[in-house]
């Protein structure tokens, strides 16, 4: 132990080590003023609960509400659901810190390094010009990595047990919740993006937990206890903590319906056990163990058909060997950041761009997958440019390499909390290649593990520049904020690939388009046949004709947003709201179907297609490009006989509108912009 009385032991060191090894005057004056200097930035001194005074109960009470908040995706019923229950928790408790540190003249661990990272975001979006959407999406980031962090680390530092307990309360409220929709809507349900969006709270109907989406469940599982199990665990754990453990992990990796994040979380707890003890690694293996034999062996099951059919990029079914959705999405989105490599299109219009880049790739015609599996590195590269990308990934990695070396250098109880965040950076850097964790909910969990990674425990060495006062703390939030004005004062650019070039993306399928086309001139075999929405026969409201100059014969049949939907439980038709068109086929004809549409947002695209008396008619839509032109596929092959046939375009969610049908033989076919006939 150090002399209490020698307040700056790495000066004094340094200092003793120059006495007795003489060297020039000039080597040793920069060496002093350099250890001098050291000295000022870093203190040894014990973080321990004992240095802090006692909170008050209703502090810890706010505290517990705002974690169990944290573990979910539950959405306030006002506001369009834009404001979430842990979006007001958060802000509630961060001010009751600010209030707290402030009377009791305490200081709060906040790296300078997330400074730079924010103040980068309003940067990037100011020469993208994204205006109000990249001010409204910054402002976000502030409050999840600027006030959430400094509530989380505020109660790390004080009770590292306390947040682990609150965050695996939280946990197992999901897993409670998800044995529950399981045995009502069955393993591994989803429902369409849309539809998740209208629910008042967010959740239900599905296998989704307290979250969203199955794909945002699976990520929480798997994040959660890579960073908890090591915790729970401890570093000499009894033969009861064990068995109670295994039974929670084999639970909880029983519900990572997903198969790529399942594999992810037994990678990472198999690494994290090797360096914690080998009761660890024998009990992740059992577990693992049970789980593939679950998943192997015995009868066909809906857990299995869900984990494999997660666990391969690629589709099934009549698009097998396709890409999935998430993964063309990807390339897509790496193709758009590519466009605009050093400041993307701005935070906030991903989806308004995506669909314009996919370039030869096959336009995504129906979500083939669960919501919330657009890849985050593919997300943050297209809207925030390569060189933010990468800061962000080299500060997670950093972070991981750094709670690996505190988990050696301690032998304290937030030893095991630091490995599991190793564990989970892991699993979270992984990750983003598969969904995107800054969504909220997850983006909670994001900062406490990169917090529990960071933050000094015990006699670690701590820099004065990373400790915040209140008064740094709101001078602190005053810089960030006005980083924001310029962002606003600038005009947003309506279209940030107005200048870039497409050549490489949507200019190769244009062409392929136009080859094709002339082929359908030339061969008697192929069938192609455009009908405008001006050659309407008749329709029902809430569709209505539209004047639109981008549109083909510049009308659109549209269905504005909030003009209504069919009742609950009543399938679309024309009675609920419908378009009907005739044709004529001079001979049998085995066709695709295509629509060219227009979205309002999440919860207004789809529509139903319906072909003369089928029973029920098929959605089309549930894809993410929206307030712009594009055609989508109906998934289905359609068998024509010659003569008349009737086509329904039915109302299934308003906000919509649509311009174009085109029926063609042609299954390679994909169309481009207006379409004309031959």
């Amino acid at each position: 132990m150090p002399n209490e009385d020698n307040i700056y032991p790495a000066a004094t060191d340094a200092e003793n080590s120059l006495q007795s090894d003489p060297q020039p005057a000039a080597e040793s004056i920069i060496s002093k003023l350099t250890n001098r200097v050291q000295a000022w930035l870093n203190v040894k001194g014990d973080v321990t609960q004992a240095e802090f005074l006692p909170l008050p109960l209703w502090l810890w009470a706010l505290f517990a509400i705002t974690l169990l908040s944290m573990s979910s995706q539950i959405k306030l019923p006002f506001s369009n659901g834009r404001l979430a229950l842990s979006d007001l928790t958060v802000t509630l408790t961060f001010l009751a810190v600010l209030w707290c540190s402030w009377r009791k003249e305490e200081k709060i661990f906040y790296p300078l390094t997330g400074f730079f990272l924010l103040a980068l975001f309003p940067l990037v979006n100011f020469f993208a010009a994204s205006g109000m959407n990249g001010a409204f999406e910054t402002a976000k980031l502030y409050q999840r990595y600027f006030c959430g962090f400094l509530v989380l680390s505020y109660f790390l530092r004080r009770s590292p047990f306390a947040v682990a307990l609150l965050f695996s309360l939280g946990l197992f409220s999901n897993l409670l919740l998800a044995i529950a929709q399981t045995n009502i809507y069955g393993y591994g349900s989803i429902q369409a993006p849309a539809d998740v969006l209208a629910l008042p709270l967010g959740f239900g109907k599905a296998l989704t937990g307290f979250f969203r989406s199955r794909m945002a469940l699976s990520f929480y599982f798997a994040v959660s206890l890579t960073w908890l199990q090591p915790q729970w665990l401890g570093r000499n754990p009894g033969l009861l903590r064990c068995l109670l453990v295994l039974l929670a992990t084999v639970l909880l990796l029983c519900f990572i319906p997903h198969g790529m994040m399942l594999v992810l979380c037994m990678v990472a707890l198999l690494i994290a056990s090797m360096f914690l003890h080998k009761r660890a690694l024998l009990l992740n293996l059992l577990a693992i163990l049970l789980v593939l034999f679950s998943l192997t062996m015995g009868q066909e099951n809906t857990q299995r058909d869900t984990v494999l059919g997660t666990l391969t990029p690629c589709k099934s079914g009549a698009y097998a060997g396709e890409l999935k959705t998430c993964h063309l999405d990807f390339l897509a989105a790496l193709r758009m950041a590519s466009l605009r490599p050093c400041c993307g299109v701005g935070a906030g219009r991903y989806q308004a761009n995506i669909g314009r880049c996919y370039g030869e790739l096959p336009n995504p015609s129906y979500n083939d997958i669960d919501s919330d599996t657009q890849a985050g590195w593919g997300i943050l590269a297209s809207t925030v440019g390569f060189p933010l990308t990468f800061f962000l990934a080299l500060a997670m990695l950093g972070a991981m390499t750094l709670a690996l070396c505190k988990y050696y250098q301690q032998e304290s109880s937030p030893a095991s909390q630091q490995l599991g965040a190793a564990s989970a950076l892991f699993v979270l850097f992984a990750g983003f290649f598969i969904s995107n964790p800054m969504i909220g909910g997850l983006c909670w969990l994001l900062t406490a593990v990169v917090c529990s990674a960071i933050i000094p425990h015990g006699k670690e060495l701590r820099c004065k520049l990373n400790e915040l006062d209140t008064k740094g703390i709101i001078i602190g939030g005053i810089l960030l904020g006005l980083l924001l004005l310029p962002l606003l004062m600038r005009k947003a650019v309506a279209d940030p690939l107005q200048n870039a070039s497409l050549s490489g993306s949507s200019g190769v399928r244009r062409a392929a388009a136009t080859h094709v086309a002339s082929n359908f001139v030339s061969h008697d075999s192929d069938f192609f046949l455009v009908v405008n929405a001006s050659q309407v026969k008749e329709f029902t409201p809430p569709f209505e004709k539209h004047q639109d100059s981008q549109a083909a014969d510049k009308l659109s049949l549209r269905i504005p947003d909030g003009k209504g939907v069919p009742p609950e439980g009543k399938e679309p038709a024309m009675e609920h709201g419908g378009a009907l068109f005739e044709i004529e086929l001079p001979k049998a004809q085995r066709c695709k179907i295509w629509l060219r549409t227009w979205w309002d947002g999440a919860c207004g695209n789809t529509v139903n297609l319906q072909i003369d008396d089928e029973p029920r008619s098929i959605t089309i839509g549930n894809d993410g490009t929206y307030h712009t032109w594009h055609w989508l596929e109906s998934p289905r092959v359609y068998e024509l006989e010659a003569g008349k046939h009737q086509i329904r375009v039915l109302n299934r969610e308003d906000g919509i509108a649509f311009d174009q049908i085109l029926i063609t033989s042609d299954m390679e076919y994909f169309p481009q912009d207006i379409e004309e006939q031959p």
